[in-house]
């Protein structure tokens, strides 16, 4: 089944609503996970272009397919998911990006983005153009707090053994990107570096080309460096309609392919964790941590480690 075709398949399970592997919390990467989405900007206003980036876990002996988009404004007071049209998502049937004719692929797309599609990564990158409308029937100051998008995505693996994915290989994740009019909108924080320490830890800076050197059953700490601007102080309008000043509380989610964390989740001043390597000599693998900000904006910062 060729990239396209499987962009079909989804869909399908899309429209059957067949289950699918949900966005997971626990550290250990031992199947395909979607672990982080963030919004360009993370926080747009009505008109914005907006464009996305995501963090996705392969595991060895699989492959990225596709991932497939959607997104939309949910009405009322929905606050997970959306409905999508099956009669646009038809078009997605034969729909080759390779080969379709310009002008078909356009016509194609504009049906289909009138549906909530907003990508279908490799062919299609991420990008939803934030309705004029987006705040429209609300005051001033609801305005100022706004409302959720929501994007799906959908992420389908490949096999080396050729085999087909079935519903419980599918990974699916939710991401909520707040629309405002806010005078101190957020903006997506930066983790710098990394920095590991301690008896265990030989050298090495974490790249494909230099991992992160450990000794075998040795414990290592972690420490992930913001950029000066990450922490953000902002206005919030509270229950009673009153502006009030708030500072972001950032936390680390921590993700490994092997080892062992003291602690999954670290919270912000004391973001750093100890990480003990597997026993194991001769292990390669990824550890990764995600930085999320409470207020939907996140960052990222991926690791490879070698046990010696």
């Amino acid at each position: 089944m060729t990239n396209p075709a499987r962009l079909c398949f989804v869909s399908a399970l899309l429209l059957t609503g067949c289950g699918a592997n949900t966005m997971a919390q626990e550290w250990q990467l031992n199947r395909l996970r979607i672990l982080a989405v963030r919004s360009i900007p993370a926080e747009p206003q009505p008109g914005d272009r907006v464009t996305f980036e995501s963090l996705v876990y392969v595991p060895t002996g699989q492959s990225l397919e596709g991932v497939l988009w959607f997104g939309c404004i949910p009405q009322g007071d929905i606050g997970f998911g959306c409905t999508f049209d099956e009669s646009a998502l038809a078009e997605l049937e034969g729909l080759d990006p390779r080969t379709t004719d310009p002008t078909e692929l356009a016509a194609a797309l504009e049906a289909l983005e009138e549906a909530g599609f907003i990508g279908f990564e490799p062919f299609l990158a991420p990008a939803w153009q934030v309705p004029l409308d987006a705040l429209g029937g609300l005051t001033d100051a609801q305005r100022q707090e706004g409302v959720n998008a929501i994007i799906n995505l959908t992420a389908t693996p490949g096999f080396e053994d050729g085999s087909e994915p079935d519903s419980a290989d599918i990974e699916i994740a939710y991401k909520r990107i707040p629309i405002s009019e806010a005078e101190t909108p957020n903006h997506n924080p930066t983790i710098t570096d990394v920095q590991v320490g301690g008896p265990g830890f030989i050298e090495g800076t974490g790249s494909a080309d230099d991992p992160l050197r450990i000794k075998a059953g040795q414990t290592v700490t972690m420490s992930p460096a913001l950029s000066d601007d990450a922490i953000e102080d902002y206005l919030y309008t509270t229950s009673t309609g009153q502006p009030e000043e708030r500072t972001e509380e950032p936390y680390c989610s921590w993700y490994a392919e092997g080892g062992q964390f003291d602690q999954n989740i670290s919270l912000h001043p004391n973001l750093d964790v100890e990480f003990t390597a597997p026993d194991a000599e001769g292990f390669t693998g990824l550890v990764a941590t995600v930085l999320r900000d409470r207020r939907g904006g996140m960052a990222w910062k991926t690791l490879q480690i070698a046990v010696e």
